[in-house]
């Protein structure tokens, strides 16, 4: 009853420290769930009219589409170029499909699946599966819908009846097929969309009769013009209060929807020192030793070169200068080298000369190997060459093992070409005679050479050739990073990056704008982190990027957001833009004053030549040598014949021209179908132009930057 007492008495005591932990406990908690949550506000990769996409969301339909490139493709891996690609056509993809369902929504409109069904069994097959090489006949390059059938079929297979490698594939096969299906459905929905638009605009009459009209004739003109280049800047000026000006009335130039920046950098190139260099060239005396005396020159070749040894005999004209240079005045065992050659030291071994073709023509049938069937294959393929020895052609028995083989025709191979087959594989097939069969156990298959054709003997040599690489060492590569990160230190670098960088020799890239949506820096593999940093850093930062082969230091001078770019990022180009305004004005003042008349005198007034262009009509949009000149497509079709017309302002100069021929042609105006032609016209801007003002005007806002 005491101790009872006692908990009594201290009951205040005790409920106040299961409230402390409690509370404890509730606010942890509460905490870590604030921090999820904070991430899950944070984790925008980008988002579309308020509907955030996360990154999770993102990077799983990018894997979607490695793995479908990596399908049709049949490769393994993707290097660094396709992967940044796949970014882009992912996030493209994932806000077009955004947009379009909110469009759709407020439309009614939508892609049933009796459509999709149509669109993969119909008559009317998808363009996109028409378009893919799984579903192309490699012979003859177009659609062929037996394999798209087929492909379905696999799809559809029960999967209960299958060993677990086939269950993989099938399994494989429908992800494939669901990405496709999405792409389908929104690829249509798309069409439907444009469609829609495209209805809503009509072309007249008096729209498709002058667009035919002017269609219908090309001029021929004779030009001279002085280009803006060919005079000094100091013949005008432009005010600060005229670039403001320019600035404000034309700020939807400027516009930006991705953020950018300006850093400063130099790259340091990860290449072996002096002592790397000594190193293998004192490895080169002994090497040489062991290629005169050793009888085994294969195992010196594998203990010191990083190509292998390769046991065959090429022409002269397979070796390279170095190796022709030797062979044709050594003796068979002369060892020449060591010699530099570029990062690496070569020694070369003469180990024979021959005189035999140099290629032969061979077709193949060859039979894949099971561990337990062996000698079913082998007996097999005695059948076969019994038959071929017994008079049938090689190329017609080819065709029955398999009729898309043309003929199991191979083509024209050398010796080097069949080292990887295996030892002995060359110099047997090279030793069979023009006509005659060959059996042969090649890596998993048992298979029938024939020996079609050779070309004439020729002197064939055998080398051992040696290359030593010289790698950078761990020793260089420490000495680097050392001194760059000593460089990254100095308290001064953020105020005399470019200074201190150029006083220790490296070549500076001062003040190069990057984008958000920039792959690589310069163009430099594994970049990309620099630019990530460049984004999401804040102005002054100086960071060191160890990339495969190089070192960057840079430095972010000024961070860019996205929306219209300030005036002191443009202003430099609104100068250019204006000062050509004035040149323009000038030059044409200056002529006018000449009272000229003719082309020639225009020609010689402007210190130019008299040149032509030809086929140039209303439409033309990008003219021979002068590329986009809207002036000279309007006065090709317009300016009265043989006469001298101008001083006119270009886009890259003042022009002077005449108009010597216009020629009419005699098609017959189709108002119907001219009107059609527009019409598809306009449905194709419709649908490329669209999408792009949709993103607009449903404030996408890409953050992809922040986390890659």
């Amino acid at each position: 009853m005491a101790t009872l007492q006692k908990i009594r008495n201290r009951a205040g005591l005790l409920i106040g420290v299961i409230g402390v932990a409690l509370l404890a406990f509730i606010l942890g908690d509460l905490l870590t769930s604030g921090n999820t949550f904070i991430r899950q506000f944070q984790d925008k990769a980008f988002v579309v009219d308020g509907d955030i996409v996360s990154t999770q969301q993102y990077f799983d339909r990018v894997t979607e589409w490695e793995d479908f490139q990596k399908m049709i493709s049949g490769e393994s891996s993707l290097d660094e170029n396709a992967v940044s690609q796949i970014r882009d056509i992912v996030y493209q993809q994932m806000v077009k499909e955004r947009v379009l369902d909110a469009q759709a929504k407020k439309l009614g409109m939508a892609v049933s699946k009796q459509e999709i069904n149509d669109l993969v069994h119909g008559e009317s097959i998808s363009p996109l599966l028409q378009q893919l090489p799984l579903f192309v006949n490699p012979e003859t390059g177009v659609f062929d819908r037996n394999a798209l059938i087929n492909f379905l079929s696999t799809i559809n297979t029960d999967e209960s009846n299958l060993p677990p490698e086939q269950v993989a594939m099938v399994r494989q096969y429908k992800s494939i097929w669901l990405f496709l299906e999405n792409l389908i459905k929104y690829q249509r929905l798309e069409e439907k969309y444009g469609a829609l638009l495209s209805g809503a605009v009509l072309v007249n009459d008096v729209e498709a009769s002058t667009t035919f009209a002017q269609s219908q004739q090309n001029a021929d003109i004779l030009y001279a013009v002085q280009n803006y280049y060919t005079i000094p800047d100091s013949v005008a000026t432009v005010s600060d209060a005229e670039i403001k000006k320019f600035y404000s009335e034309n700020q939807r130039l400027f516009k930006t929807n991705i953020p950018m920046a300006k850093i400063t950098y130099f790259a340091k190139e990860i290449v072996p020192s002096d002592e790397d260099f000594d190193e293998i060239e004192a490895m080169t005396a002994e090497v040489h030793e062991k290629l005169l005396t050793t009888t085994n020159v294969a195992s010196v070749v594998s203990d010191y070169s990083d190509v292998p040894y390769n046991d065959v005999y090429v022409s002269a004209k397979a070796l390279t200068p170095d190796q022709r240079s030797f062979v044709e005045s050594a003796e068979v065992s002369d060892v020449y080298g060591p010699f530099r050659d570029g990062d690496s030291y070569k020694l070369f071994k003469y180990m024979g000369k021959t005189v035999a073709p140099d290629s032969v023509r061979i077709r193949m049938i060859a039979i894949p190997e099971s561990m337990a069937n062996d000698s079913l294959v082998t007996s097999f393929i005695d059948s076969l060459h019994t038959v071929i020895k017994g008079g049938e052609n090689f190329a017609d028995v080819a065709n029955q093992m398999n009729p898309q083989s043309n003929g199991g025709e191979v083509g024209w191979v050398r010796e080097i070409d069949l080292i990887q087959a295996g030892p002995d594989v060359a110099q047997k097939i090279f030793a069979t005679p023009v006509g005659s069969v060959i059996k042969l156990n090649l890596p998993g298959q048992q298979s029938l050479i024939y020996v079609e054709e050779k070309t004439a003997p020729v002197p064939k040599y055998k080398l051992a050739v040696v290359n030593m690489p010289v790698i950078v060492s761990d020793k260089t590569q420490n000495n680097i990073d050392n001194e760059l990160n000593q460089f990254v230190s100095d308290p001064e670098i953020k105020t005399n990056f470019v200074e201190k960088a150029r006083e220790k020799g490296f070549s500076v890239v001062p003040s190069t704008t990057v984008a958000a949506s920039d792959h690589t820096l310069g163009q430099m593999s594994g970049s990309r982190q620099v630019i990530n940093w460049a984004m999401n850093g804040k102005e002054g930062e100086v960071k060191k990027f160890d990339l495969s082969t190089n070192r960057i230091i840079a430095r972010i001078d000024k961070i860019i957001p996205s929306g219209v770019a300030p005036l002191s990022e443009v202003s430099d180009d609104i100068r250019s833009i204006l000062l050509r305004d004035k040149k323009a004005e000038k030059i044409i003042e200056d002529l006018k004053t000449k009272n000229l008349t003719s082309l020639q005198d225009y020609a010689e007034a402007m210190n130019t030549e008299i040149d032509s262009v030809r086929f140039v009509d209303f439409h033309t949009a990008n003219i021979t040598n002068l590329g986009n000149e809207p002036v000279l497509n309007a006065y090709a079709a317009y300016a009265p014949l043989n006469t001298v017309v101008g001083p006119l302002k270009g886009n890259m100069g003042v022009f002077v021209i005449d108009v010597i021929n216009r020629d009419q042609s005699e098609e017959e105006y189709n108002a119907q179908e001219q009107k059609a032609n527009l019409h598809a016209n306009t449905l194709y801007r419709l649908q490329t132009q669209a999408i792009e003002v949709l993103k607009d005007k449903m404030k996408v806002v890409d953050n992809r930057y922040k986390f890659y």
